[in-house]
């Protein structure tokens, strides 16, 4: 055993002791919800914790239970109590909730956040773990927690320090839609923690002052990201690709079939919502899937949205292309698609290392030949449209959705993606002609670019990256990241260039490409 899982032992002993410590005090052999909550407001904290106690006890060991636990309204306020004991009771059910509905812990996201510094080591772990739930799919609403992230990575030890470092690494790279910040001020040892992961980093020498971390929208900054783009939380570099992708459930359903779980929150078109389906699968078993709705007061055509639908449902039937597994038009155009439960492309962008990096590029590459020959273009490829679905003892898959959906999303933003994934025509149409095939072929290369450097290819505010779009070409990766080869720098190169008559004339063609540099590379797995 190393000392990594030494400490982590040792941090799983203390919490059960404590744990079981509290169970001897005030275990209960009913299992009333109804009654332990009513116990909550109790004006006796020997009372209050043996409800928020037997609460958690009760969550934990049953998740529907957990659903019933009155977070916002009773546990929230308690995570504040006076006595410890109820703080660490009450910390416990809403990581215990976090952990199966971050939607339901996001209402006591101030209080979570509060007891990252907690004079309790137990109030703190729990805490650090229901934020690191939460903060998965609620960036945005967690970023006030960046500065006391910070301090647990520098004064916390064991289990808290390692979850707020991963915690304060996946939300910086998550801040911004593209997945990168334009500008990250930190101290010297936050920005290490950072590096590889959280795009462009400016080291200050202030220290102590409250926000060792800042971020700024409005910076032309275009440094380098610290470090050579891999992370200690890069955990399965020894893994490979799987001998296998599994094939998704079928799903037979209307949308009055669908059983909520969680809101995944709302995009510039498209609402989402983490829901339980029925499988057409022998034995009437379910599948959770991501139900997606056209945006009310979006003012796109639900027509335009229903074609969409249909060319991407036509170049579905590859293991990179995310499959549409149920659609329909009423109230408003909706569709289920698989659930990526290993997050989007943008968390794992700066952390995958070279070998995934080419193996993540050639199932890209493949999904965009493959919906060409469809006559299927994408128009907004970007991190966040890519999913990453996992498999068990291999590398997570990257399956490409939002088919056909750029000239929906141009109707809302220009451009219809994250400014350093767009293509010059999407700045400039009346420049460098009208988004097409070639445009996809663009955004492949950028994609491709930030899996090797870490980063995208330009940083700043969108003016700026959209100036060095039209008028610069980027540094090679190898720039940001020293093992890139020489071949590699070509090969986006090309699939980067400004004209579209310059890059590569097909999806095929750096497919091809791409399968002769990795014929040369040492790699641990053949494509």
């Amino acid at each position: 055993m190393d000392g990594r899982e030494r400490d982590a032992a040792r941090d799983r002993e203390r919490a059960e002791r404590l744990r079981e410590e509290a169970r001897e005090r005030w275990g209960r052999e009913d299992d009333d919800v109804d009654a332990a909550v009513a116990g909550l407001a109790a004006a006796d904290s020997e009372e209050r914790a043996e409800a928020v106690w037997t609460l958690a006890e009760l969550a934990a060991d049953d998740p529907d239970r957990s659903r019933r636990l009155p977070v916002e309204s009773a546990l929230a306020p308690l995570l504040d109590d006076d006595d410890q004991w109820v703080r660490r009771g009450a910390s416990w059910a809403v990581a215990t909730v976090a952990d199966e509905d971050p939607h339901r812990a996001h209402a006591a996201l101030s209080e979570v956040t509060a007891g990252l510094t907690d004079d309790d080591p137990l109030v703190r772990e729990n805490s650090v773990l229901a934020l690191a739930d939460v903060a998965r799919e609620y960036p945005n609403a967690a970023e006030p927690a960046l500065s006391e992230l910070a301090h647990l990575v520098r004064e916390g030890d064991g289990l808290v320090r390692r979850v707020a470092a991963e915690t304060l690494r996946n939300l910086v790279a998550r801040l911004d839609e593209d997945g990168f910040p334009e500008t990250i001020e930190a101290t010297p040892d936050i920005a290490e923690i950072l590096r590889g992961g959280a795009g462009v980093v400016a080291v200050t020498d202030e220290s102590g002052d409250g926000r060792p971390v800042r971020i700024r929208g409005d910076s032309s900054s275009d440094e380098s990201p610290v470090g050579d783009g891999e992370t200690d939380a890069d955990t399965d570099q020894s893994l490979g690709p799987p001998d296998r992708i599994p094939a998704v459930p079928d799903v037979e359903a209307d949308r009055r079939d669908f059983d909520f779980l969680a809101d995944l929150g709302d995009g510039p078109l498209t609402t989402a919502a983490k829901v339980r389906a029925p499988s057409s699968s022998e034995g009437g078993q379910h599948v959770v899937v991501v139900l997606r709705t056209l945006r009310s007061g979006s003012g796109v055509d639900p027509a335009r949205v229903e074609t969409a639908l249909r060319a991407w449902a036509g170049a579905d039937d590859r293991a990179h292309v995310a499959p549409v597994l149920a659609r329909g038009t009423n109230p408003r155009p909706w569709f289920a698609t698989e659930f990526m439960d290993g997050g989007s492309l943008r968390d794992a962008i700066g952390s995958v290392g070279f070998d995934r990096a080419v193996w993540y590029a050639h199932c890209l590459a493949t999904a965009v030949r493959h919906a060409h020959a469809r006559g299927v273009v994408h128009g907004a490829l970007r991190p966040g449209a890519v999913g990453l679905s996992r498999t068990f003892g291999a590398w997570s898959v990257p399956k490409v959705g939002d088919w056909s959906f750029g000239d929906l999303l141009a109707e809302m933003n220009t451009p219809p993606v994250p400014p350093a994934y767009a293509a010059p025509e999407q700045f400039a149409p009346e420049e460098f002609g009208r988004p097409d095939h070639s445009t996809d072929v663009y955004q492949l290369g950028a994609l491709c670019y930030a899996l090797f450097a870490g980063r995208p290819p330009f940083a700043g505010d969108t003016a700026a990256i959209a100036r060095k779009v039209r008028h610069e070409d980027p540094a090679p990766p190898s720039a940001h990241v020293e093992r890139v080869p020489e071949a590699v720098d070509r090969l986006v190169e090309r699939a980067l260039r400004t004209e579209k008559t310059a890059r590569f004339e097909t999806a095929e063609d750096f497919l091809r490409e791409l399968e002769v540099v990795a014929q040369d590379l040492s790699l641990s797995y053949e494509l």
